[in-house]
């Protein structure tokens, strides 16, 4: 026996017999496998049956096998790509059929690559080693493209069998024996009706309408205070009870704290109700409809440079958010020959200034929908203007009350700009879901159905997620797993297409899609106005933007 079995035969005594690796150990092979970091600092290198050299992330395992490292199926069944799990429980076990008669015609595995990678024994350190360096399986059967070998030491190669070894082996905090830990989190910045409109949602699905595969126990993470303290609040109701998922929630524009408390957490925050989401190109674990009100200032910005605009921009800001807004917009807008005026207050009354107002003014109003009713209410012939914007977050046209001449002079930048009929249909079958569970309908319908459509998803997530034990034997509840999977559920819908089942169209926007590892589902929006002064019909002007 040389050295390197000597070693790989330690490792596998250590591992198999249940004897605890040190942490550095384990987080070593963790960088390798999701950064594609070695040990002594170096970036991990892999050939391609090509000849293409891969370095680093571009080398890393999640690129393929994904960072719950449960694989994936690529492409059509006749043609698919089969990237098999390397989760612990699966790959130091034998394939789903190993120790069984397999016919070739088997409907589970429709071609041989898959036939391999379901009746091959079990993978131990030694023969997981050359799988990577060598790319040969553990019935000494050498892999297909596009599996490439690895240059990795011993060191390197314990460390990541390490990881592997524990990964997805013990259910993740929060999983219960016959139910899940849920939680979802409102700040103190969140509107009140945006915070009950999402409790009582939540409250409503995990008591009878949801719960698909797992019922869930719903905590309510209430924070309160200012934003510096809302860390050590979320640790302590965390230590209380561990939760698998937060999902959905309510905030303002103060959501970081909570953003960073589920990635530090490696914790699925999915799809609060916020009106500005971070900006984290590095977040896995929080998952937003869109970003918010920046998305809105910056799909403004966009419109108004394709448009002649002879005048001035006066934007007249109230609250956090609408000074977010006219911050984002301003930015947007920096080095064009434009002339920007920007007025905040905190109080509708008084006003700022209108009197100053010139006829070739643009006025873009970031304020909530009850500031603008107080506006109009004061000034019901409307400021003698060119145009009118009205931010669709904060003001929604069901959410004001225009006179006329408001109507004929108003548009509004809006995320949630699906006019489908189908959409119409969605929303009334949203309505008769509150009022069958007994829930208040004059809140805001659109945060309602944000929640509904996060607790619908994620419930979607994990019944699919039960379905594939079917197929291969059971490993506990994963919440990169889940996480995948709302991605692949998602992505089905990138081409804009509506929703296969329409209980989920009524998440409001034209369009979501999630590709891999991308945390927003929704990128951009339309402009839209009335098609009449003496209607509520809207029609979009132009074409969708999508801002870069």
């Amino acid at each position: 026996m040389n050295l390197r079995q000597v070693n790989l035969a330690v490792i596998a005594v250590t591992l198999l017999g249940g004897v605890a690796l040190a942490d550095d150990v384990v987080e070593a092979g963790r960088l390798i496998y999701e950064q594609g970091i070695l040990p002594s600092g170096d970036l991990l290198i892999a050939t391609r049956p090509e000849g293409l050299i891969l370095e680093g992330q571009y080398a890393a395992c999640t690129t393929c096998h994904r960072r719950s490292g449960m694989g994936s199926v690529e492409g059509i069944v006749s043609s698919a790509i089969l990237v098999p799990p390397l989760a612990g429980p699966l790959l130091f076990a034998p394939g789903k059929f190993a120790n069984s008669f397999l016919d070739e015609t088997h409907h589970y595995v429709p071609h041989i690559t898959w036939r391999r990678a379901m009746t091959r024994p079990a993978y131990d350190p030694a023969t997981f080693a050359d799988v990577l360096r060598n790319g040969v399986n553990s019935s000494g059967e050498a892999l297909d493209a596009p599996m490439p070998h690895y240059d990795l030491d011993e060191e390197s190669a314990a460390a990541l069998v390490a990881y592997l070894q524990q990964l997805t082996s013990e259910p993740a905090p929060g999983v219960g024996q016959d139910h899940l830990h849920v939680a979802t989190i409102i700040t103190p910045d969140a509107h009140p009706d945006d915070a009950d409109s999402v409790l009582g949602v939540l409250r409503a699905w995990a008591k009878t309408a949801g719960s698909i595969a797992i019922p869930w126990k719903l905590h309510e993470f209430r924070l309160r205070g200012e934003p510096e303290t809302w860390p050590r609040q979320l640790d302590d109701y965390y230590a209380s009870q561990p939760v698998f998922a937060v999902v959905s929630g309510a905030g303002g524009v103060e959501w970081q704290p909570v953003h960073d408390f589920c990635e530090r957490r490696r914790l699925p925050c999915l799809m609060p109700s916020v009106q500005a989401a971070p900006r984290d190109r590095d977040a896995w674990y929080s998952v937003y409809f869109s970003p918010g009100i920046s998305l809105e200032a910056r799909i403004l910005a966009r419109h108004l440079l394709e448009q002649p605009t002879e005048g001035r921009i006066v934007q007249i800001a109230g609250g956090a958010v609408g000074r977010r807004a006219a911050t984002e917009f301003s930015q947007a807008m920096a080095g064009r020959d434009v002339e920007i005026s920007t007025r905040t207050f905190r109080s509708i009354s008084p006003l700022p200034a209108l009197g100053d107002l010139r006829p070739d003014d643009t006025i873009v109003l970031w304020l909530r929908a009850e500031h603008v009713n107080t506006l109009t209410s004061l000034f019901p012939e409307a400021p003698d203007v060119a145009q009118v914007y009205l931010a669709g977050l904060l003001a929604p046209p069901k959410g004001v009350a225009l006179p006329p001449i408001w109507r004929s002079r108003t548009r509004f930048v809006s995320l949630f700009d699906d006019l489908t009929l189908q959409a119409e249909i969605a929303q009334l079958r949203l309505a008769r879901w509150l009022r069958q569970n007994g829930l208040d309908t004059t809140l805001n319908r659109r945060v309602q159905a944000d929640a509904y459509a996060a607790s619908y998803l994620f419930d979607e997530a994990l019944e699919i997620t039960r379905r594939q034990e079917e197929r291969r034997p059971p490993v506990p509840l994963s919440r990169e797993h889940v996480l995948e999977i709302l991605e692949d559920v998602l992505s089905k819908f990138a081409d804009g297409t509506t929703f296969i089942d329409t209980e989920i169209h009524v998440a409001w926007y034209g369009r979501m899609s999630l590709g891999p590892n991308q945390r927003i589902a929704t990128r951009g929006g339309r402009i839209l106005r009335y098609a009449d002064a003496r209607t509520d019909r809207l029609e979009a002007v132009g074409e969708r933007i999508v801002p870069r």
